[in-house]
């Protein structure tokens, strides 16, 4: 009997698969051919093509589970968490089970849906790391349109679970069908979807498997998302990396080509999810649901090929199609668009997806048929048929009377049609000729002058008898030249002064016209950094304007935000806070998302930090972001300068934590939205490179970083180009950090060494870019023990500092008591105490108690005295380092435990073991404690200090 089944299932399974990759009308002659009559075989055939049918809605990958529990007693109520009551089974999924549940806390009572993993997937770490993203994932979205996340966490049992807020109702195409919904209410209702979507984007996660499924319509008409068991946060340069947790779980009707590929996903894969769940919506069935097989549907998806809704529409049959909807040409395109095959055909982005829908519902012209001209004009016409139809009796009425004066109408019409014609014409030149000088790189031409220049001037200066020319002189004459300045008179004088001196001629009967021109030379040369003419200029629109407009006009608004820029890049700030306090009444007067309205809130934030006070530019820079975030992409132009002002301010308030994590998110969407190449992206990863050496040590990934600035850099602007040579000496700077072994200090010694060279050429002995690639060179002969060599060049450095600077400038201080750390280094601590001191009392009264170099410098004042033998007073500098750094900093600091270590040596000196024993057990412990291959090359150093104060 057993050979008998086994014989039966091996027959269907064979006729199965022969009948997968036929066409729907021909298999039924196929398997009646091969079943002879057998209708038990037949049975067992059609269940088979029945189960490979349903895995084109079902995420993959099944895994074997066993069968659920009956939940409804006892043993329910038992492996329940918490104060948790299950009711009954709402679905099950490929990794666990979702029940409805009762929470009853102290009175309060709420129904929840409840999940699980299954009991078979709670053996599996990869199940495990899906189902605690989900809940990371949840936490961090709130939403209207996203199911909320109400509790979660493990059971006695050791078992996960997650407490969701519970959703009741239909899957949102069975909602809409179930309602025979128009069209226009299908798309609408869509929107909501696509701003839970957008929502969850903007805060850096991809969810990944959207389908109707997920998608649950409330009894009054409210979407709401759900299953974020797959999603994913969007990495550096805003793709999500395949990971073993996720590479193949996917709802394959509704995946994208990229993830059936396997590869990096970015929100594009969400665009093309929601564009199968919309032709699903308008259509009645999700494209390719015609084939059968996994293997046809995933080649038809990579593919590309997607038949438009409305011809699928129409071949459905008769009684499928009742009543039979017409789905337009405008959403045909929409969604073709959405699910192009290539990730830079879609739309960018959720929002400009639902924005072509809006502009759909608002019958304007949709970008997914953006050219056709005769398309605008008809949905114009739809836009406007009653007034036009009005219009049109009207005419039909007085047309015979009024002939003449119609053709006079037509006539002024034509007339008026080129002169908007030419307007728009002289519009577009404009433009072009202001972006074209706008995108000159200054320095690049600068420098490119000066070469040519210095190779004119050697050619010049040849000796035909051979003599030889003074190079060291030459480059000496040309470093003094600053690279910018040529190219910058040059554009300035011949492009943009000669343009100007036309307009008062050329423009005399258009005062309005010239002011509009004259704004836009203006801001050629705020670009390239004539900022005194640039104001000179503005102050001329501004007059101009401020006599024919109405005071609250936009292009009056406009030239004053200019002008506070131009001031303020100039170095005028308090007359800068002047114009921008003028634009504020306004501006104020602005939708909140107007850009005119954002530059001059944003720019009075920008003045206030230039006049020092930063608390009050840093709380003016949060409240306008947080108004802006939820309205604006977060690759918003607007919305990426404000967080980069709001870094620089955290920067020079101390708050180096805060300004890092704010760059991690910064640096991926400026390579998403200006590109790896574009000069600000380069600013703001270097910026972060910076932050991660001098505040997290982390110098490999500061290394990595600026090297890829460098490279870059170099390719563009050349090597000796300032921008190329900062990213090279923070690289080297990290180098030194790492360098340990004689070999690599002497390869490192010698690109520092060139480095510096290069800065002295370009920018002279005493700019501070040369002074700080010469720390690094200190540094690197510091730790090859060459201290009479360091010790010259840090008075050198201290030198150059105060000519510049003045003697209380904060890098003039810092290069004191680089001198007073290597003084003690060397042993001459009468001399490093006082420069110590100094630098200390200074610090105090400017920056305050707790500002990190204050603090550091307590620590340096702390390791001299022990040097010297004054325990006592070591201890008690060590102690105020520690206290100040563990509060600000926190206890597992690298400063911190440096802080630990040196004060734990000197208490142990004092034979004070009780305190010493305290600032083991609370600080040098727990560092000692962890992996070494887990840390980074700075807390590797850190933990090796705490091991050599206890003595392992």
């Amino acid at each position: 009997m057993a050979r008998q089944l086994t014989g039966r299932y091996a027959a269907a399974k064979r006729i199965a698969l022969a009948a997968m990759d036929v066409a729907t009308d021909e298999r039924d002659a196929l398997i009646a051919g091969h079943v002879v009559g057998d209708d038990e075989l037949e049975r067992e055939v059609r269940w088979m093509l029945e189960a490979i049918e349903r895995t084109h809605t079902a995420t993959l990958p099944f895994a074997p589970v066993a069968a659920a529990p009956d939940l409804s007693g006892h043993q329910a109520q038992a492996t329940a968490p918490r104060n948790y009551r299950i009711l009954r089974v709402l679905g099950e999924g490929g990794m666990g089970m979702v029940y409805l549940a009762e929470r009853c806390d102290e009175g309060f009572s709420q129904q929840v849906a409840l999940k699980f993993l299954h009991a078979a997937a709670e053996g599996s770490p990869i199940l495990h790391e899906r189902f605690s993203q989900e809940r990371r994932l949840l936490a961090r979205l709130e939403h209207p349109g996203i199911a909320r996340l109400l509790d979660g966490g493990v059971m006695d049992s050791g078992r996960p679970f997650l407490a969701m807020e519970y959703v009741q109702g239909q899957r949102i195409d069975e909602w809409c069908d179930a309602r025979a919904m128009p069209l226009n209410e299908r798309i609408a209702l869509f929107l909501k979807v696509c701003d839970a979507v957008e929502f969850a984007h903007r805060n850096l996660v991809i969810h990944r498997d959207i389908k109707p499924a997920n998608i649950l319509v409330t009894a009054d008409g409210t979407p709401k998302l759900l299953d974020f068991g797959i999603a994913r946060i969007i990495e550096e340069g805003g793709q999500v990396l395949a990971t073993a947790t996720a590479a193949h779980a996917l709802t394959l009707a509704y995946a994208s080509p990229e993830q059936i590929e396997q590869q990096p996903l970015t929100t594009a894969a969400d665009v093309y999810s929601l564009g199968v769940v919309l032709y699903q919506l308008v259509a009645g069935r999700r494209p390719y649901q015609h084939l059968v097989t996994p293997h046809l549907l995933s080649n038809a998806i990579v593919g590309g090929q997607v038949t438009a809704p409305s011809r699928s529409l129409r071949e459905l049959p008769a009684e499928e199609n009742q009543p039979r909807r017409r789905i337009p040409a405008d959403i045909d395109a929409i969604v073709l668009k959405a699910l192009r095959r290539q990730v830079s055909e879609r739309y960018a982005s959720v929002a400009e997806f639902a924005q072509d829908l809006r502009y759909y519902l608002a019958r304007r012209p949709v970008k997914a048929r953006r050219g056709r001209q005769w398309y605008r004009l008809r949905r114009f016409a739809q836009r406007n048929r009653w007034p036009l139809t009005a219009a049109g009796m009207v005419l039909l009425a007085v047309l015979a009377g009024l002939t003449a004066s119609l053709l006079a109408l037509v006539q002024t019409r034509a007339a008026q049609r080129l002169a908007e014609q030419r307007q728009h014409d002289l519009e577009r030149m404009v433009d072009f000729q202001q972006s074209m000088l706008q995108s000159v790189d200054i320095d690049a031409m600068g420098h490119a002058m000066i070469r040519g220049e210095r190779a004119l001037v050697l050619a010049r200066l040849g000796d035909p008898a051979g003599q030889a020319i003074d190079r060291a002189q030459l480059d000496q004459a040309f470093a003094g030249i600053a690279a910018s300045g040529p190219a910058r008179d040059a554009l300035d004088t011949y492009v943009v002064s000669h343009a100007l001196a036309r307009l008062d001629k050329d423009f005399a009967d258009a005062p309005l016209l010239a002011a509009d021109m004259r704004q836009s030379l203006a801001r050629v040369l705020l670009t390239i950094g004539s900022y005194g003419h640039a104001a000179e200029e503005l102050r001329r629109v501004v007059q101009v304007r401020r006599r024919r407009l109405p005071a609250g006009d936009a292009a009056l608004l406009s030239a004053r935000i200019d002008l506070g820029e131009a001031l303020y890049r100039g170095g005028q700030p308090d007359q800068a806070a002047q114009i921008y306090d003028s634009t504020l009444p306004a501006a104020g007067a602005l939708p909140l998302t107007d850009p005119l309205h954002v530059a001059a809130l944003s720019g009075r934030a920008r003045v206030l930090a230039a006049q020092g006070q930063l608390k009050q530019a840093l709380e003016r820079q949060e409240a306008l972001y947080a108004r802006l975030a939820p309205q604006l992409p977060a690759t918003d132009e607007r919305v990426l300068r404000l967080r980069r002002d709001r870094v620089e301010t955290l920067t020079q308030l101390g708050q180096r934590d805060r300004a890092r994590a704010e760059l991690e998110q910064l640096v991926p969407l400026y390579r998403q939205t200006f590109g790896i190449n574009d000069p600000e992206t380069l600013a703001t990863t270097l910026t972060l490179a910076t932050l991660l050496y001098s505040q997290d040590n982390e110098y490999e990934r500061s290394l990595a970083l600026a090297q890829d600035v460098a490279q870059i850099r170099q390719r563009r602007l050349g090597a000796d180009h300032p921008a190329t040579l900062q990213a090279r000496a923070l690289a080297a700077s990290n180098e030194v950090r790492l360098a340990l072994d004689p070999t690599t200090m002497a390869q490192v010694h010698e690109r520092l060494d060139a480095i510096i060279q290069g800065y002295r050429r370009v920018l002279g002995p005493d700019n501070p870019h040369t002074l700080d690639a010469m720390n690094d060179m200190v540094r690197l002969l510091s730790k090859q023990d060459r201290y009479d060599e360091a010790i010259a060049m840090e008075r050198a450095i201290l030198a150059g500092r105060s000519r510049t600077l003045g003697p209380d400038h904060f890098s003039t201080l810092y290069a004191r008591g680089s001198l007073a750390s290597l003084l003690c280094e060397n042993g001459q601590y009468a001399e490093a105490s006082t420069q110590g001191e100094q630098v200390l009392a200074a610090l105090r009264r400017q920056l305050g108690e707790d500002h990190p170099m204050t603090l550091a410098t307590y620590d340096l004042v702390g390791r001299i005295d022990a040097g010297a033998g004054r325990w006592a007073q070591a201890r008690d500098a060590h102690a105020k380092a520690l206290e100040g750094r563990a509060r600000t900093l926190g206890d597992t600091d690298a400063h911190t435990i440096e802080s630990a270590s040196r004060l734990y040596v000197t208490l142990l000196k004092l034979r004070d073991t009780e305190a010493a024993r305290r600032v083991l057990d609370t600080y040098l412990q727990p560092v000692i404690a962890m992996k070494p291959d887990t840390l980074n090359a700075g807390m590797r150093s850190v933990r090796e200090e705490a091991l050599a104060a206890v003595g392992k």
